[in-house]
Formats: structure tokens, C-alpha cells, sequence
């Protein structure tokens, strides 16, 4: 319903695997396919929670900027965070 824009909505390393790069490479990955096939606007979505801190700071690591908050989304307390990142 949109041209060229995808969405990720959950990505997601075994925490015994965490730290190695694994993420950086999947999305880097899905980045890579998508330019190739002149795709324009690469969304990531994650949770507020702390425990979701990480996600977060790869999102930042990998040039996404944070686009967007939405407060209580999940649940009470728990926020959506939308990353963006031009392709």
C-alpha cells in the first residue's frame, strides 16, 4: 500500500548469540536486497522497554533515525518506537 517503503516489525538474535554482529548483518542484508530492487524507505519497529535497549542502539549503529514514539502502544507503559532509514 505504499511504493517503495517496508516495514520490519521484529528481528530478533538468541541472546547466546547476541554480540557478534549477527543483526548488523541481517539487516544489512535486507537493506542490500532491497536497494536492488529500487526500494526507497526501510522502517524498524521495537518496543520502549529497556529490555529492548540494545535493539535500539543497533538501530542508531546502523543509521536509522528514530521517526517516530508511540506512547502506550503495546501495553501500559510500553511505547513503539519507529526507526527510519532512506535507502
Amino acid at each position: 500500500m505504499t511504493e517503495g517503503t517496508y516495514n520490519i516489525y521484529l528481528i530478533a538474535v538468541h541472546p547466546s548469540m547476541q554480540g557478534r554482529g549477527i543483526g548488523s548483518r541481517l539487516m544489512t542484508y535486507v537493506e542490500n536486497a532491497l536497494r536492488q530492487t529500487g526500494q526507497r524507505i526501510l522502517l524498524v519497529e521495537t518496543s520502549g522497554l529497556a529490555v529492548f535497549a540494545r535493539t535500539r542502539s543497533l538501530s542508531h549503529k546502523l543509521a536509522y533515525t528514530e521517526e517516530a514514539r508511540i506512547r502506550e502502544f503495546y501495553a501500559a507503559g510500553e511505547d513503539k518506537v519507529v526507526f527510519w532509514k532512506k535507502l
